[in-house]
């Protein structure tokens, strides 16, 4: 198995643990080293921000297929 066929076979499995990775060092160092007071909850304010992350993959996993069908329909009509 080559390189190309290794990554995409295993794609969701890096994105997570990067994304995780990534989350879990700005998640302590901001517990660590915050920049202000807070206003909001840390938990509310993380709960918002990864609601926001979770709707956007969703709407990104509807919206460019739809988009690609659109495409190819102006396409088909213009020649």
């Amino acid at each position: 198995m080559d390189w190309n066929n290794w990554l995409l076979g295993h794609e969701i499995g890096i994105r997570l643990g990067f994304f995780f990775g990534i989350f879990t060092i700005v998640a302590v160092w901001e517990l660590k080293a915050p920049r202000r007071a807070l206003s909001v909850s840390k938990g509310l304010r993380w709960l918002n921000n990864l609601s926001i992350v979770f709707l956007n993959g969703l709407v990104l996993r509807l919206l460019f297929p739809a988009a690609a069908v659109g495409v190819a329909a102006v396409a088909g009509k213009q020649g």
